[in-house]
């Protein structure tokens, strides 16, 4: 009977022979179609259903090709603006050589025409106007040299100087999963548009407060979260901390804790923790450690080596400075007056910070903005510090007094008794002459005390010589050095007398000039009466300038003004690091161009090798798929004939 075959024999009835040859006519028409639809689409699959597995792997690989596609478009967008940069440098670079040129080849003239001068400023002018051009460039409708404010020009040209709007932001582009590529260059790396910062001297050190989040303490190390055991010698009892985000919630959490039949008190110091008993009276209070914790420790209470008394005094948590510090916490707790107020010059305007109506450091921040000086103020990294820095290139920047001590007490006073005086004129110094006198006085009376400034390292160093020298201690004749209470210079007074004091420099010391006791433009300055007092007030040379090639090309023309062919070795100097700076920045342009080719490679390479683990899972093998479809061709047919034979059987063929 097996010739008979799909049709069943037997006791089968022929209504279960014609639902089997059925179901098989039915099976191949299906895979028939299902074969040709293959080849049409060239796919094996056309629904998930069809076979889950492979298809969980292609969605997975086809997640893999897009990720791995928008990463090509990033890496692409990265390199062209890269390129973008590369090529504005370039001609920024060809510019400020040619500047430097200039300057050798007006510093080799002995005098210069009105008409020379003229052309070489407007050529110094067409210089900076074409780099200020190029700082501004733009890339696929962004600012190139903005640092992240892509959206804004960030140089501006500004009587004598230039000023810069945008920031340091490094723009990041996702190279792979875990890791990204840097695809700028900030105009400060290119052109030096920011000075130093003025740091302040002085540690902040503000007292803590119920605010004060765990991860501000230990100078933003924070605190390791857990748990911290409290003991009488007879009973113990954990309190778990693990969820306190600040020195509230910790003062909170052991404030409902009973150590037996007492209750814990824990209050704030200005600089860390304090526990006691409710009741305030002795006893003994261990704080330990539960387990291998650490938060007893880090929180300065662990008193497990001492003879754990009560009441329990923590150690200094060191807190940093964040931007909701309240200006009450500076200092340890004792704050800065508010009302108090200093000064900053730039650019021969005066720009009066007062701190009326303040509350944080951040308002603190926003008032020094708000002024209009063109400068940026911060904390500084390690949080103990506040820190400004000038984005005016052309001008200098500097901090004094308005009449109290508040610049002082910050640290932010540009020339202070401790500052160095090789930091003085930007870091020239004081240019004294050694082994000499560099100082001449002239008392009231006419008669004159020299002094020498060998071996000073500081502006009090400086006062000390003058004020203790052995010819000054007449009391009627004595000149007095003292720093400004107004503004930030030496301040040089004595008695009014017959005439008014003077001071030069000795022999070939530039001393005063150095010190801002005497401007550039003049050898000798006399004194004025103020009251009582012949008084000479000298300008403050601590201050800080951008050192870039704006200020370099400023410098350069306002020397050529001023008939001062001495400054230009400066501006040389200085047009020498703006070109080694351009070159640095043209440096990490193509460094990060290879980083990018680099990852361009490899994602090119993971991108074929997804696409053939897509292919291997979806694609049909055609040979495989005709070879098959011929088959199951040839398959109905033999079905359809066996079916017309079958359904021709009659009892005798039975028999």
């Amino acid at each position: 009977m097996t010739s008979f075959y799909p049709v069943t024999t037997g006791r089968a009835t022929n209504q279960m022979g014609i639902t089997r040859l059925m179901y098989q006519l039915n099976h191949d028409q299906l895979a028939i179609q299902d074969l040709q639809t293959q080849i049409s689409t060239g796919r094996k699959l056309n629904a998930p259903s069809q076979n889950p597995a492979a298809a969980i792997r292609a969605l997975a690989a086809q997640r893999q090709l897009e990720y791995r596609e928008q990463v090509t478009n990033n890496l692409q967008g990265a390199d062209a603006i890269l390129s973008a940069t590369e090529s504005t440098l370039s001609q920024a670079q060809s510019i400020v050589n040619e500047m430097r040129g200039v300057a050798v080849q007006v510093a080799a003239v002995t005098t210069l025409s009105p008409e020379e001068k003229q052309a070489y400023i407007a050529q110094i002018d067409a210089g900076i106007a074409k780099l200020i051009d190029l700082g501004n460039g733009k890339f696929r409708d962004q600012y190139i040299f903005g640092g992240s404010a892509v959206q804004s020009a960030p140089l501006k040209s500004a009587g004598d100087s230039v000023r810069f709007s945008g920031n340091a932001e490094e723009l990041l582009t996702i190279a792979d999963y875990p890791s990204t590529l840097v695809t700028n260059i900030t105009g400060n790396q290119a052109f030096g548009i920011k000075s130093d910062q003025v740091i302040s001297t002085v540690d902040l050190n503000p007292a803590v407060a119920l605010d004060t989040h765990l991860s501000s303490l230990h100078r933003g190390d924070g605190i390791r979260k857990g748990a911290i055991s409290f003991s009488n010698g007879i009973n113990v009892v954990e309190v778990d901390l693990s969820q306190a985000h600040t020195l509230g919630d910790v003062v909170e959490r052991i404030n409902l804790t009973n150590l037996g039949t007492r209750t814990l008190q824990a209050s704030l110091t200005a600089n860390g923790l304090s526990i006691a008993y409710a009741d305030g009276n002795p006893g003994l209070l261990r704080v330990e450690e539960v387990g291998s914790g650490h938060m007893a420790g880090d929180l300065g209470i662990n008193n497990s080596g001492t003879p754990g008394l009560s009441p329990v005094s923590g150690q200094d948590l060191n807190p940093r400075i964040t931007s909701t510090t309240r200006l009450a916490q500076l200092f340890n707790g004792t704050g800065i007056t508010i009302g108090d107020s200093f000064q900053i010059t730039q650019g021969g305007k005066t720009y009066g910070v007062s701190t009326t109506g303040l509350n944080t450091v951040e308002d603190f921040i926003n008032r020094i903005h708000l002024t209009g000086v063109q400068a940026r103020a911060s904390i500084d990294p390690s949080g103990r510090f506040l820190q400004i820095q000038s984005v005016e290139s052309g001008t200098s920047l500097t901090i004094g007094e308005t009449g109290g001590n508040l610049a002082s007490k910050l640290g932010l006073r540009t020339m202070s008794p401790t500052t160095p005086v090789s930091a003085l004129n930007f870091g020239q110094g004081i240019f004294t002459q050694p082994q000499n006198d560099d100082l001449v006085l002239v008392r009231t009376n006419g008669s004159e005390f020299r002094v020498n400034l060998d071996g000073v390292q500081n502006v009090q160093d400086v006062l000390n010589r003058i004020n203790n020298h052995v010819d000054n201690f007449t009391p009627s004749l004595r000149i007095t050095a003292t720093l400004a209470t107004v503004g930030g210079g030496i301040v040089l007074s004595a008695a009014s007398g017959a005439s008014q004091i003077q001071i030069r420099n000795a022999g070939g010391s530039q001393a005063a000039w150095g010190l801002g006791l005497v401007p550039r433009t003049t050898d000798q300055v006399t004194g004025t009466t103020n009251g009582t007092q012949s008084v000479i007030s000298g300008q403050d040379v601590g201050g800080i300038e951008v050192h870039g090639v704006f200020t370099s090309l400023i410098r350069m023309r306002q020397s050529i003004e001023g008939d001062r062919p001495q400054d230009l070795i400066r501006v040389t100097a200085a047009l020498d690091n703006d070109i080694q700076r351009m070159v640095m920045a043209r440096g990490v342009v193509g460094t990060r161009q290879q980083s990018i080719e680099r990852a361009t490679d490899l994602t090119a390479e993971q991108i074929v090798q997804l696409k053939q683990i897509e292919s291997d899972e979806l694609d049909a093998d055609l040979a495989s798929v005709i070879s098959q479809l011929a088959s199951r061709q040839t398959a109905l047919q033999a079905s359809l004939q066996l079916m017309g034979t079958a359904s021709q059987l009659t009892l005798f063929n039975f028999l």
